[in-house]
């Protein structure tokens, strides 16, 4: 007889094939998403391309002129500038422009980026799965089919959300350190669920006011009326803002001095023409949005997928698995709400809640439903698998059924997936980065409100100069042009007006040798305008920190100390878990 292995020796070995088997699996995942991405040199035309790359190389050129936060971006708005970044969240921007410094190319630089965020997408979402439904292959396969079911790869190919794939990686750490939270956790698990909602926030705030309207939801659910454990949670989301303070403060505040209308006025704006059934064409425009019949069949695919799975994953759990079978069924619903809130029957909601329609996209909501899915599969997966003894494994025939249900449902929605990678063509090249339409970008919401025009600004060509003296004789000249900062030599025997060829917008200071300059927006285009006395004199002009964006910055910081100080006091409170599993139980590798 050959050696045997000691039953010790083959239970400590199973966690690392079962690591290394999900590992492979979320790797090939992750090729297969990209793989596409990787095999052209140009991008994908996808909806959003021209402005993603145009913002990240104005956030790159600000970082290298020394400005540590970049708020605005110089080129925006054919050279007369934008607060993008008191409106837009950074954290995808920073990632791209590190990335982008070893190649000095933004599309290398967004590649390299793309492969970074699949692989912690991957990764966080094995971490959620692994605790909820035990770790291995079903766990894995959920982390895969969350990287390539249809609407997340319609995030990167056909619309280029580069903010929303970002929020990817944040939804399943929030699920996991929530419940933590919630049934007592660690300092750990606090911390972590303060960070991972700020993370969300400086990722893409639309997605955490979106994400934010099932969360709150499930935590109610979740208690079932042992309300004192909601504290913790409540608190670290609490610490989450606090945290989020520099990005979120200013764009919610702020947005009253930009045309932020523009974002339900412009064509595809209104949520109410952008419900998965309404494809009428775009008022103005004169053709239909490209992206309603992929966005329409990928709802309906990946709703099929979750119910599905969540009907195998309640069939072939056992009645005894009380957390289990409540998560699928809550999954369920949440997949269903999420599909809910798509269609034109839930306009009263969408009037009702408020910042809702500033969502502009009801399809948005497929980011929840790629979520749920994922984890229904992986339950389903899990109850299925043939591990255990006879007595706690599902009938064969019961297995069978299952999962060749799943499996023809998973090649249709990676079907869809597929045709969807391919919809645009890979022709972004490095040229088109010397485009008008990027160098230029035109974004009308991110314009000074006391600029009227700017409802045709896109079909209109201005041409301002970078400074010019009016009202009076004399020469202006530029000695220092950067993103965030001006400095001009003014020579005048008269004074007068001086023009310069930017956005007015809060935020942007003056200093007439030394002193401090009064600056106005000045008609028709809302550019800087301030009056010099006769003479030769030195302006600089800055744009710096608000009151709004200076009590941010110190709210943020103050809340690093707030987290900490709540990580050792909360954990140390504790509420009666009477009706739930504890979370030693939840946390457990083993199981059916």
């Amino acid at each position: 007889m050959g050696p045997t292995t000691a039953p010790g020796a083959q239970a400590a070995g199973a966690p690392v094939r079962d690591g290394a088997a999900a590992t492979l699996l979320i790797g090939l995942a992750a090729l297969a998403l990209l793989a596409p991405l990787l095999a052209h040199g140009p991008l994908p035309r996808g909806s959003d391309v021209f402005a993603h790359n145009h913002y990240l190389i104005e956030f790159s050129k600000a970082l290298s002129e020394g400005d540590l936060w970049p708020r605005w971006t110089e080129g925006t708005n054919q050279g007369l500038g934008a607060p993008s970044f008191v409106m837009l969240p950074p954290l995808f921007y920073y990632l791209a422009s590190a990335a982008s410094v070893p190649f000095g190319s933004p599309i290398a630089g967004t590649k390299l980026t793309l492969i970074l965020l699949a692989a912690l997408t991957g990764l966080c979402f094995y971490l959620l799965a692994r605790e909820w439904i035990g770790p291995g292959v079903p766990a894995g396969v959920g982390a895969a089919l969350y990287l390539l079911l249809p609407y997340h790869v319609l995030d990167i190919y056909q619309r280029y959300a580069m903010s929303e794939i970002t929020a990817f990686v944040f939804f399943p750490l929030i699920l996991l350190f929530a419940r933590r939270t919630l049934e007592g956790g660690s300092r750990r698990d606090f911390a972590g669920l303060s960070l991972t909602f700020a993370g969300l926030l400086y990722a893409h705030l639309v997605s955490a006011l979106l994400f934010s309207l099932l969360l709150v939801p499930w935590l109610v659910w979740e208690v079932r009326g042992r309300w004192g454990a909601l504290l913790r949670p409540l608190v670290g989301f609490a610490c989450g803002l606090g945290l989020s303070a520099p990005c979120l403060l200013p764009a919610v505040v702020e947005k009253a001095d930009a045309n932020i209308a523009w974002v339900r006025e412009m064509p595809n704006g209104d949520f109410r023409a952008n419900f998965i059934f309404k494809d009428e064409p775009l008022p103005g425009l004169g053709f239909k949005d490209p992206v309603k019949q992929p966005v329409l069949r990928s709802a309906h695919s990946q709703l099929l997928l979750g119910l599905a799975a969540a009907w195998v994953a309640l069939a072939l759990t056992f009645p005894s698995e009380v957390r289990r079978r409540r998560d699928a069924a809550t999954l369920a619903v949440g997949c269903g709400a999420a599909y809910f809130m798509q269609l034109e029957i839930s306009t009263p909601l969408w009037k009702l809640v408020p910042e809702l329609a500033s969502i502009q996209f009801p399809w948005r909501f497929q980011t929840v439903m790629v979520l749920a899915a994922a984890l229904l599969v992986a339950m389903a997966l899990r109850a299925a698998w043939p591990v255990g003894s006879p007595a706690t494994i599902s009938p064969a025939g019961k297995r069978r059924l299952g999962l060749g249900l799943l499996l023809v449902l998973v090649a249709i929605n990676l079907g869809l997936a597929a045709w969807i990678a391919f919809l645009k063509p890979f022709d972004f090249s490095a040229e088109r980065l010397a485009s008008p339409g990027v160098v230029h970008w035109i974004e009308p919401a991110f314009t000074p409100v006391q600029f009227k025009a700017y409802r045709t600004f896109k079909r209109r060509r201005v041409s301002v100069p970078r400074a010019v003296l009016t009202g009076g004789g004399g020469n202006v000249s530029v000695v220092t042009w950067q993103t965030s900062r001006r400095v001009l030599e003014i020579d005048s025997a008269s004074g007068g007006r001086v023009e310069v060829g930017t956005f007015w917008f809060p935020g942007w200071t003056g200093r007439l040798d030394g002193s401090s300059l009064e600056l106005r927006p000045l008609d028709p285009y809302a550019t800087i305008g301030f009056d010099v006395p006769p003479g030769r004199h030195t302006v600089e002009l800055r744009f710096e920190a608000t009151p709004v964006r200076g009590a941010a910055g110190w709210i943020g910081f103050a809340s690093i100390f707030t987290t900490i100080a709540c990580a050792w006091w909360l954990p140390h409170l504790r509420f009666p878990v009477t009706g739930v599993e504890p979370a030693a139980a939840a946390r457990s590798p083993s199981g059916p």
